[in-house]
């Protein structure tokens, strides 16, 4: 008896089941939107009322995650390492990709690779390796790591890598002390310290 009752609610499931997925795929092809998307985090219930906007926010909500999950304590023991003259030398050392990479971590508090990716108009991701990898070379030979710069954080969303990019609190402060990128005459620092000679 109850191995019948367990087929004919197993059955139940698989109609409904299929019944929702018919009616997904309806709404789909008609052009129809789901409002109110509602979800949790941190015990915490935010709403959106579209896909893209959920997306956003959710992206924004982990960077905000990735970006409190930093070692504070790591940023201390390499404050020393940015002094002017080396955040002088930095900037003539870089080239323009890696100067542009370098600016767009400067303007968020986190970005994913593929947002840096598609910031700095690169064709795919594998194109940011490359420059990620120069920024790498020209960073070795003041003698400072990547580590030095800007950390890694990587995320699983589903089945899919995400990397995000936050620079070290000491390197943004060494830029803030520079006036970089901007002065108040809103040259690059480094341009306008060549041109006072």
């Amino acid at each position: 008896m109850n191995v019948r009752r367990e087929k004919i609610d197993s059955a139940n499931f698989f109609v409904f089941d299929n019944t929702l997925r018919y009616l997904y795929i309806t709404l789909r092809n008609r052009g129809a939107g789901l409002l109110a998307i509602e979800f949790s985090h941190r015990g915490k219930i935010w709403r959106a009322d579209t896909p893209e906007e959920a997306i956003r926010l959710r992206q924004q909500l982990d960077v905000e995650d990735l970006r409190e999950s930093t070692d504070p304590e790591a940023d201390a023991w390499l404050l020393s390492e940015w002094t002017p003259e080396v955040f002088a030398n930095f900037l003539l050392a870089i080239g323009e990709q890696q100067k542009a990479a370098v600016l767009i971590m400067a303007e968020h508090a986190g970005i994913s690779s593929a947002e840096l990716a598609k910031r700095l108009k690169l064709d795919n991701e594998m194109a940011l390796a490359g420059v990620i990898s120069g920024l790498s070379k020209q960073l070795k030979t003041l003698d400072l790591s990547p580590d030095d710069l800007y950390t890694v954080k990587t995320t699983w969303n589903g089945k899919r890598k995400e990397r995000f990019f936050f620079l070290r609190d000491n390197f943004r402060q060494a830029a803030e002390e520079a006036e970089w990128p901007e002065v108040k005459g809103g040259k690059d620092a480094t341009s306008t310290k060549r041109t006072r000679k």
